[in-house]
């Protein structure tokens, strides 16, 4: 997705400037306390190596800001943030600062659908539409459209990029409310409803197409089976009981000030491109910290549980990074896929966002995690590096 507007800064030329105001390199920005498996603070081992790597990579890549965190089994082992979180303030990344996570907002989506069929709101394979104001118009298929289908990304819904560009808002959420929007676009005589472009031609369980809106849909699937909306229900159910408290759908949950800015490097130069919103919010913009996602990424590697928090069953959490229909797709899952780096599997997600880049990975072999966000989209291979280093990391 592409919001319109960025600005143009007139910064130095490197990766940032230094606290006062001369050009340099950005520097490991740690003030955050460590959690350990049963709550305990402590401060974050210094991983001299990791910040030399982190640096060198982040400055061969054009990368503003960059926040990490490591997670072994139960343990928040290290997080560290690195550079800037808006460079005209002189404001340091923390592993605390919230980033635009994009489509890693997707995971948590996964695990709040999921909790509705815990809940028994709905089943994996019912037919979508039964818990809807309305019914999906797939215009070359009756087949029914399944949360199961649309977590996978089989559900035969497309994105239509001139629909979702035009819904962007600069510097505020969207006004326009989730259900309304996806109303306009899966329904015949909605306003945005295009046979060819909103739609796979195969139908659902016919082939694989990545789709946002498929992903807002389920999210939304969930608040008309509630009555309770997608956000308040991801507050209550999730953010709430891991102690999530630097993490929000929304602008106006958050206070601007402390949040990551994202920036493109355009012609020797970066611009910063502002904050923004767009409707079908499930798909992609949750904001979050390094820390707060490292407690969801360990409550998830956990069979979804922490402590006394209880988030979600090991039996959901299996089926969540369980292969759906290799026919289709032979690494996705529902809501999380895999792939092999380095040679080793990996469950998690990636996303990108115009000024904004985010990863998070899972080795089960390994019972190791790794979170990484930047403000930045980086290079084709930039995350990748770095989380080369964090798997390898040592204590």
């Amino acid at each position: 997705m592409r919001p319109l507007l960025f600005v143009s800064l007139p910064l130095c030329f490197t990766l940032a400037c230094d606290p006062h105001g001369s050009a340099g390199s950005p520097e490991a920005n740690d003030d955050s306390d460590g959690v350990d498996g049963d709550g305990e603070s402590f401060d974050w081992p210094t991983l001299t190596d990791v910040d030399d790597a982190v640096l060198a990579q982040m400055d061969q890549d054009h990368v503003v800001g960059l926040s990490a965190c490591i997670i072994e089994g139960d343990e928040i082992v290290w997080c560290q943030g690195y550079g800037w979180a808006d460079i005209d303030d002189q404001r340091a990344v923390t592993p605390d600062t919230p980033f635009l996570l994009a489509s890693v907002s997707k995971a948590v989506t996964a695990t709040a659908v999921m909790q509705g069929v815990e809940n028994g709101l709905y089943g994996l394979d019912d037919d979508i539409d039964a818990t809807l104001p309305f019914a999906v118009d797939h215009p070359r298929s009756d087949a029914p459209l399944t949360r199961r289908q649309v977590l996978a990304h089989i559900a035969g819904v497309a994105d239509n990029w001139d629909v979702m560009d035009a819904s962007y808002t600069d510097y505020a959420d969207s006004p326009i409310a989730l259900g309304d929007f996806l109303e306009s676009y899966l329904v015949v005589d909605g306003t945005h409803y295009d046979a060819g472009d909103n739609f796979v031609g195969a139908g659902p369980g016919r082939t694989m197409e990545y789709s946002n809106i498929g992903a807002a849909l389920a999210g939304y699937s969930l608040e008309a089976a509630s009555e309770l909306s997608f956000s308040a229900w991801c507050d209550e159910a999730i953010f709430a009981p891991l102690g999530m408290g630097d993490t929000a759908w929304f602008l106006a949950e958050h206070d601007q000030s402390e949040l990551a800015v994202p920036y493109e490097w355009r012609r020797g130069d970066y611009e910063e491109v502002g904050h923004y919103g767009f409707p079908d919010y499930p798909s992609g913009q949750l904001r979050s910290s390094a820390v707060d996602m490292a407690r969801f990424m360990r409550a998830t590697m956990q069979g979804g549980q922490v402590g006394d928090s209880q988030i979600l069953s090991a039996e959901s959490v299996a089926e969540m990074i369980t292969v759906v229909d290799a026919d289709l797709d032979r690494d996705q899952g529902l809501g999380w896929y895999r792939w092999r780096l380095d040679g080793e599997t990996v469950w998690g997600h990636n996303g990108g966002e115009w000024g904004a880049a985010a990863e998070v990975l899972w080795w089960p072999e390994r019972d190791r995690g790794v979170v990484v966000l930047m403000n930045s989209e980086g290079d084709y291979g930039t995350l990748e590096a770095i989380e080369g280093v964090l798997r390898d990391a040592e204590f």
